[in-house]
């Protein structure tokens, strides 16, 4: 049940039966009192203890012994109290019911050792542990009433209990909780389910029950209301959530709006419970009550590599510079500004106006310089190049329109310009020696030889369309949900290019405060004169930790990334990774280059006032000292 909706199941006589024996009649007993441990001394009025030296199980067949051994809490050295070890049986008979086996019996049999082993007030004892388990309970006759906005039929598909099916504590609770979600769906959040008039059957294995509903009255949104704004105008935050004044209630608009108001990346924290009671019985007002937060980031990346050997004479260094604020001036308005150094040089400057003509609806638009530099290889056998720095150049412009429709999808459309350059260069043709796992993979589209030049001039026009689906529970941290993404791009003029994207992201809880994250990305690009700077690029931070940043290229790339991170803080965490990628070669675009990985460890580290991200990452045979590390620092304004 979500966190924020109000808890109406009732359970007390469901949890009484989970804490008692069935005897063979149907009734309840109490558990076993297991008499047979020796008691403290009469004439001793302190507490007597037990070291249990050795733990049995015998006639168990759904736990094994390891598992039933650690439901009883067994350590060796550990001395028990008698109440210590009542609790232990307890737990495993506990464990039982919620499998399913409520029949199950645990008979111990105590067997004090010699007097001689009797030290400091303990008792030294084996115990062996006789277990019954029984037949394990299925579903006999269920029987409800109160129900009346719904028919027996949409209650017990709901239910999903159907007669002869193994029952289990977990799966009533689910179909339970379906129930409720069903009729919050529909306006009645209060009603209230009572599991009750349980009846089991040891000769037939079975437990008939009773549901009791009582609906309640149909329940429609009173007030619609944010608390906490300092900087952002109340009617910025009211347009982005769909709960409205007077409308039914629905579960589904609750759940949406509260997560549509933790994506918007405006607030640092949020209420939970965002229900509150209304002014009458029949209204519930929805109240987010939210802490903003700094929405202005300027960060840096600073990326490492040792020298690849003892011709560099230094380590690269690389840097990214980022500038965005999200929330100009409390409207919702976007500015960015991002400059990148390295193999490439990139400057992007964008601005995005929401909610065009009281529609949901951002148009952006961006400018961009992009430069692909000739990297410094000379130690490279067999390759020769001339003196120009600058292989490629770009100039960029692009529109785009970007809107949310549904309660998770977002589609956009961009038109785009682009002047691209590429001075005559003589680029080496495909190496036909092996070089190490750093040898970049070269921009050659048409497998031209080294003596002839390559010129790539001349304008692009294309549109692209995108379109998204997000259930991730919280953008920044996600613990949960997945992010799908497609997108299409077609260019026209000088270049007449088709690219395609695919990124599929998905989030699984496991233990507290720790997910598993697995991200899949693809690109292609066709076409018959593909320049440099409409290449895919691989390597670094943000694709391929362990190599240098965007060192291979190719038209066609895929990459994966697995992480398993420890949840330190609502926006911070720890990980361990390992990435996988690979590009085409360019004179062959269906070949894959062979894959490359990258391994380690990183950490995401936020507050109010800033933001550390560090990667350090090693490729798939290197030393633990040949790391690449990747530093972002950031701040918020």
């Amino acid at each position: 049940m979500s966190r924020y909706r109000l808890p109406q199941i009732l359970f007390l006589s469901y949890l009484l039966f989970c804490f008692t024996s069935i005897s063979e009649t149907g009734h309840a007993t109490d558990p076993p009192a297991h008499d047979s441990l020796p008691d403290k001394d009469t004439t001793d009025k302190t507490q007597l203890y037990y070291r249990i030296h050795q733990l049995r199980f015998d006639g168990n067949a759904h736990f094994n012994q390891n598992r039933l051994i650690k439901l009883f809490g067994w350590e060796k050295e550990k001395v028990y109290a008698r109440s210590e070890i009542i609790d232990g049986f307890e737990r495993i008979v506990a464990a039982y019911r919620e499998a399913g086996f409520v029949f199950a019996e645990t008979s111990p049999d105590i067997e004090v050792m010699s007097e001689n082993t009797k030290t400091n007030n303990e008792t030294h004892v084996t115990i062996t542990v006789k277990v019954v388990e029984g037949k394990r309970v299925r579903i006999g006759e269920v029987t409800l009433a109160g129900n009346e906005h719904f028919s027996e039929v949409e209650i017990r598909d709901q239910l999903n209990l159907r007669q002869g099916k193994r029952f289990t504590t977990v799966n009533l609770e689910r179909g339970l909780e379906r129930i409720q979600t069903l009729y919050s769906e529909y306006g009645y959040p209060k009603i209230e389910i009572a599991p009750e008039n349980f009846r089991f059957l040891a000769e037939t294995g079975t437990v008939d029950f009773h549901l009791s509903i009582r609906e309640g009255a149909q329940i429609q949104i009173g007030e619609v209301k944010v608390s906490g704004l300092k900087k952002t105008k109340t009617g910025v935050v009211l347009r982005e959530i769909s709960v409205k004044p007077n409308q039914r209630f629905d579960q589904r608009d609750i759940e949406a709006s509260y997560r549509r108001l933790r994506n918007l990346g405006y607030f640092y924290q949020i209420n939970p419970n965002v229900l509150e009671a209304g002014a009458t019985e029949d209204k519930i007002n929805f109240h987010a009550h939210v802490t903003e937060a700094k929405t202005g980031r300027l960060s840096g990346v600073i990326g490492y590599a040792p020298p690849d050997s003892e011709a560099d004479a230094a380590p690269q260094l690389t840097g990214v510079l980022e500038a965005r604020e999200t929330n100009l001036l409390g409207t919702g308005r976007q500015v960015n500004f991002y400059w990148k150094s390295g193999l490439l040089k990139i400057f992007r400057l964008g601005y995005a106006e929401p909610w065009i003509f009281g529609k949901p609806v951002t148009i952006g638009i961006e400018y961009g310089q992009f430069k692909q530099q000739n990297p410094n290889r000379a130690q490279l056998p067999g390759i020769s190049y001339n003196d120009t720095e600058v292989l490629s150049e770009e100039q960029s412009g692009n529109v785009s329109a970007t809107t949310h429709f549904g309660s998770v999808f977002e589609g956009s459309m961009t038109l785009g310009y682009k002047r691209i350059n590429v001075p005559n260069t003589e680029l080496p043709s495909t190496p036909t020696s092996s070089f190490d796992v750093q040898t970049p993979v070269f921009s050659n589209p048409n497998a031209i030889t080294s003596t002839q030049p390559t010129p790539y001039s001349g304008t692009k026009y294309s549109i692209a369309f995108r379109l998204t689906r997000d259930t991730r529970d919280y953008f920044l941290n996600p613990t949960r949900g997945r992010r799908d993404s497609v997108a299409i791009e077609v260019s026209r003029s000088d270049f007449q290019l088709r690219k395609v994207w695919l990124s599929l992201q998905q989030y699984f809880p496991t233990w507290r405060k720790q997910t598993v994250a697995v991200e899949l990305h693809g690109a292609a690009a066709w076409g018959v004169n593909i320049p440099p700077t409409e290449l895919f690029y691989l390597g670094g931070a943000t694709t391929l930790r362990g190599y240098d940043e965007d060192w291979f290229s190719g038209p066609r790339r895929v990459y994966a990334n697995f992480e398993y991170r420890f949840l330190v803080g609502p926006d911070s965490q720890i990980f361990v990774f390992t990435d996988l990628g690979a590009v085409t070669l360019v004179e062959a675009p269906s070949v894959f280059d062979r894959l490359r990985v990258g391994y380690g460890v990183g950490a995401r580290l936020e507050s109010k006032g800033g933001i550390l991200r560090i990667n350090y990452g090693l490729a798939a045979g290197d030393s633990p000292l040949r790391g690449k590390i990747h530093v972002n620092l950031g701040t918020s304004f």
